[in-house]
């Protein structure tokens, strides 16, 4: 039988995952002959034997567990009759195609070897192999090999080299691959950067505050279980009342603190080891002090997914405080030297090793809402991986840039879209110059040179005066616009679609803030179909700081002068000379700006209640009043039934045509609120009461149109847990199809990727 001769190329996560090992013993097993190899298209198999079929159908089916087949083609070869198979060197080409693994936490493999007090990686800070560890956050060019990594510096000792070079080895071409004897080390150093003994487990436990180099960059870190420490680390950091992420030892010491179902054990457990938000158990006598998240009912959990995170639990905790180590409103520290000048102060203990970082990268944090995990923050562990444009294919490479909060932005070419890690807010001028540095090297990585940049219509953006400043043509697109486009994008639906779009702020076409908006369309174009009433408020942006403020401006706007006076007695913690200034600025409209915003309708309800007085973080005034909503349906759902109880029915509201747009109007949802809080309703029964009004409101806007069946709901609001299920539960029996994003954040950080599309359309 004449044996048959293939030449095989595969694309997409097939460099640095341990593909060619996987080729290599697939080939032996089967009896082919040939050769393998990483070039700067993939990977390129030269087969030759009998069981080709069987070979190509187990090089899908049967690929590692950290690869990703984008595509798989062969064709006919010339049969050169080789004796055996091996794998040969990478091949180096102008036009690079091939992706990079995100990085991953440490396999089970490894840690077996580094809790073994036999083995040469006992206890060894940096223990990986081609099944996990750094991949992204060190690679400075493309193809992954060691040499484009910043671990280039390290030379391979004799041992690291066999595991190396041996193809049945689990460490076969792990480019970071390394030991105590040739490999990055770690020192610990006090605040005036002195050497000193240790990991750093005697200072936390004496309640220490110790940075520490990660992945990605730099964790602050100290004992959950210390209140004091706690603390002292808040108001180090400026962090308002902002929650802290957790790392807990195993997911049965986290049963402790928080409910886990198995969907959530799952994302904890994954490879990209996220911070998972879950609800506090209740149930539970919880030991953690209440100011790792005070004022809200969850914690952000996640599990040690570095050596050095295992080595940190040698202590007696349980829990460690694990937050990203920047001040406020700057971008992520990632170098040693950074770290002792900027974190002086604030950590009292440096834990620092000497592998750089080339691509720094924040910890991605997600939550499951209606079953389907929600990205709050995308980025290790999830980055740089693309998402396929199957129906589409872009005319130019185009960059959208993203908006200037949460900032993420998007490269994209052909057929595929590549969205950065999260990368903070645009406020400062450090965050601006982190931008730039990402862009230009992620453009190496990707392998995409933008020849059209998209960005955010808002006039005073950083990114808008950034985008006016270049050469490539520019395309403007409007905010929430970009939100329907991407949720669309994400789906692969092309036809127009209804969209209900939920946020803080956006510029609209009239120039006022828009944020609760009912539009119709897709990528190619869109039709403002309805929003929530227009509403005042003071000092625009800023103004978001202070919701009762909000709150005093939207009720003296909505009620008649005898309802107002009724009111009255809810402004204790609004000052007399603030109430002074907030009438002559709505008397005179004075920097009085216009919103139909979702997100400022929830600060100003959680001002009114007293829940929020005061926006320490973004986002604030919401989630709080979110948390006192759900932890009163919890009390309902548990038999605390008492008069409380018994009408959780929805609050009144209107719905008006005007012109040819629905108008959501809130004045008896006001009324009814603050007939509530003077009749002394709890706190908690209100705001689960506007949670289900706002869901119902949301349900009959989207019922008002004739559509094709999907409804695509996007926008910071909808990671409000409570409001998306109960949006999901009324429409379940409805033949409207819900579409939510999948792989990005509803938030800003996916909005450059509908930026793109939109800018394809207009090409």
């Amino acid at each position: 039988m004449t044996s048959k001769a293939k030449k095989i190329y595969l694309n997409g996560i097939v460099q640095g995952v341990g593909f060619r090992p996987f080729v290599f013993k697939l080939a032996e097993e089967l009896n082919i002959k040939g050769w393998v190899n990483n070039s700067s298209k993939g990977v390129t198999i030269h087969a030759e034997g009998e069981n080709m079929d069987c070979f190509l159908q187990r090089l899908i089916s049967d690929s590692p567990p950290l690869a990703k087949l984008l595509m798989v083609r062969s064709e006919e070869a010339n049969f050169e009759n080789y004796s055996s198979f091996h794998i040969t060197r990478s091949e180096a080409q102008e036009d690079a195609d091939v992706l990079i693994s995100p990085d991953v936490a440490t396999c089970q493999d490894c840690l077996h070897e580094m809790l073994d007090k036999n083995n040469r990686r006992f206890e060894y800070p940096f223990t990986n192999c081609t099944n996990c560890g750094p991949r992204y956050t060190i690679i400075r060019d493309v193809p992954y090999d060691r040499a484009q990594t910043t671990m280039s510096t390290f030379p391979m000792c004799e041992s690291c080299a066999e595991e190396y070079q041996d193809p049945r080895d689990r460490r076969f071409h792990a480019q970071p691959v390394a030991c105590e004897e040739c490999g990055p080390k770690v020192q610990l150093l006090d605040s005036s950067g002195r050497l000193i003994p240790g990991m750093g487990v005697d200072q936390l436990v004496q309640g220490g505050i110790l940075a520490v180099k990660g992945l990605g960059g730099f964790h602050l870190v100290c004992d959950a279980g210390n209140r004091e420490a706690i603390e002292r680390l808040r108001k180090r950091k400026e962090r308002g009342a902002k929650p802290f992420a957790l790392m807990v030892r195993s997911i049965e010491k986290a049963r402790q603190e928080v409910l886990i179902d198995k969907k959530e054990e799952e994302l904890l457990l994954s490879p990209a080891a996220p911070i998972v938000i879950l609800e506090r158990n209740l149930n539970q006598a919880n030991l953690l002090p209440d100011n790792i998240a005070p004022g809200i009912h969850t914690l952000g959990i996640m599990l040690p997914y570095t050596p050095i995170h295992h080595l940190l639990f040698n202590g007696p905790y349980d829990f460690l405080i694990v937050t990203s180590a920047n001040l406020s409103g700057r971008p992520l520290v990632y170098t040693n030297e950074e770290a002792l000048t900027s974190l002086n102060g604030i950590a009292d203990y440096f834990l620092v090793h000497d592998r750089d970082i080339y691509h720094p990268c924040d910890d991605s944090v997600i939550q499951l809402i209606g079953g389907e995990a929600v990205f709050f923050r995308r980025a290790r562990g999830y980055v740089p991986l693309p998402i396929s444009l199957t129906t589409s294919k872009l005319k130019k490479s185009i960059l959208g840039l993203g908006g200037d909060l949460k900032n993420a932005f998007c490269l994209a070419d052909g057929q595929r879209a590549f969205v950065s890690q999260y990368l903070g807010d645009m406020e400062s001028f450090e965050t601006m110059e982190r931008f730039q540095q990402e862009l230009e090297s992620f453009q190496r990585v990707v392998n995409v040179t933008p020849s059209v940049i998209a960005y955010d219509q808002h006039p005073n953006y950083q990114l808008t005066r950034f985008a006016l400043e270049k050469e490539q043509p520019k395309i403007s697109i409007q905010h929430h616009h970009a939100h329907l486009a991407s949720v669309l994008g994400e789906w692969e639906i092309s036809d127009p679609a209804l969209g209900i779009i939920c946020d803080g702020t956006g510029f609209g076409k009239d120039r006022c803030i828009w944020g609760f908006e009912v539009l119709y369309g897709n990528a190619a174009s869109y039709e403002r179909k309805g929003h929530l009433e227009y509403l005042p408020l003071p000092g625009g942006d800023a103004g978001a700081k202070h919701p009762v403020r909000m709150a005093y401006a939207y009720l003296k706007t909505l009620l008649t002068d005898e309802e107002w006076t009724k009111t009255l007695p809810l402004w204790q913690t609004l000052p007399p000379n603030e109430r002074k200034i907030l009438d002559r600025q709505l008397e005179k409209d004075i920097q009085i700006f216009q919103t139909s915003s979702a997100g400022r309708l929830f600060d100003a309800v959680s001002g009114l209640l007293g829940i929020c007085t005061e926006v320490t973080y973004e986002g604030q005034a919401a989630i709080e009043l979110e948390s006192t909503a759900t932890l009163f349906l919890r009390q309902v759902n548990s038999g605390g039934e008492n008069e409380e109880t018994e009408d959780v029915s929805e609050y009144p509201y209107e719905i008006r045509l005007e012109g040819n747009e629905y108008i959501l109007g809130v004045a008896p949802l006001f009324k009814a609120i603050v007939h509530d809080c003077l009749n002394g309703i709890s706190r908690g029964k209100i705001a689960y009461r506007f949670h289900r009004t706002i869901a119902g409101a949301i349900t009959a806007l989207s019922l008002k149109f004739q559509h094709n069946g999907h409804l695509a709901l996007s926008g910071g609001v909808f990671q409000n847990k409570l409001l998306t299920e109960a949006v999901l539960q009324n429409l379940k029996d409805t033949n409207i199809k819900v579409i939510r994003s999948r792989t990005l954040p509803p938030g800003d950080g996916g909005l450059a990727f509908g930026q793109v599309l939109i800018a394809n359309e207009v090409l």
